[in-house]
């Protein structure tokens, strides 16, 4: 099969600061993706990289074996959709023109493109927060409509930078749930985790990044134990098993950090 997305021995940074070393890596079509890893780990920066946003400095990353820096942005925007964390003030559109926003890159498209904002929202659930400012949303509410607005735009490939980070169990089972059922339908999902064992339940594969370089990287069953998560994580875990889901899960060990 050929690969969606490649790095190949890609290096990236800002400034004078390397981020990314040595990086090299496949995506596939269908494939489910969780990047995990420490903190500046550079989990965020390789999502960039896949996404265009940023260039390398030394190695290519491609899609669809075509150098992404040979893309336009909108040409880019027709081929995946990126939900990145939004820092700073947001306007106060309403929801419904928020999502919006993704028929940009489909203007001069015939067919039922305007029926996808409704349609979207039915299947994010979010329906009912149609008419709402996003500036009255809780986080939780917010992130739905980002991860929705995502889908109007593209559904083929989705990049989203922690799309869980600081939601309650309920919103964060609500949006991974989504993803795993778009996955099911063939939608290849490339995401940057903190939870491990979210990353364990919807993965199909799980990249391990540590100093901007892969640690390690394969499926659930075989990264998430304690010996692979202690040296990625400088910690001490004991292993689980997800008596719901069969996959497995790691709890950390107090004081041994």
């Amino acid at each position: 099969m050929n690969s969606l997305f490649k790095m190949d021995s890609v290096y990236a940074g800002y400034g004078a600061g390397t981020v990314i070393r040595g990086v090299d890596l496949s995506v596939f079509p269908g494939d489910f993706v969780s990047l995990i890893g420490p903190n500046g780990a550079g989990k965020s920066t390789l999502l960039k990289l896949l996404a265009g946003m940023v260039a390398p400095i030394k190695g290519c990353v491609s899609f669809c074996g075509r150098d992404v820096s040979g893309f336009g942005a909108r040409e880019l925007a027709k081929c995946f959709s990126v939900v990145m964390r939004i820092t700073g003030e947001v306007p106060a559109f309403s929801v419904r023109s928020f999502l919006g926003f993704g028929l940009f890159v489909h203007r001069g498209t015939r067919g039922g493109i305007m029926g996808a904002v409704d349609e979207t929202a039915a299947l994010t659930g979010i329906t009912h927060l149609m008419g709402r400012p996003v500036t009255e949303l809780s986080t939780g509410e917010f992130q739905l409509v980002q991860v929705a607005r995502a889908l109007v735009q593209n559904r083929q490939v989705v990049i989203l930078d922690e799309p869980v980070s600081n939601l309650d169990y309920g919103h964060a089972i609500t949006v991974m749930d989504i993803l795993k059922d778009l996955n099911c339908s063939g939608t290849t999902v490339i995401c940057a985790l903190h939870d491990v064992n979210i990353a364990s339940n919807y993965s199909s594969r799980i990249v391990c990044l540590k100093k901007g370089c892969i640690e390690i990287q394969g499926p659930p069953e075989e990264v998430v134990n304690p010996e692979c998560m202690g040296r990625l994580y400088d910690a001490e875990f004991r292993s689980l098993v997800n008596p719901a889901t069969g996959s497995p899960m790691i709890v950390p060990v107090p004081g041994r950090a």
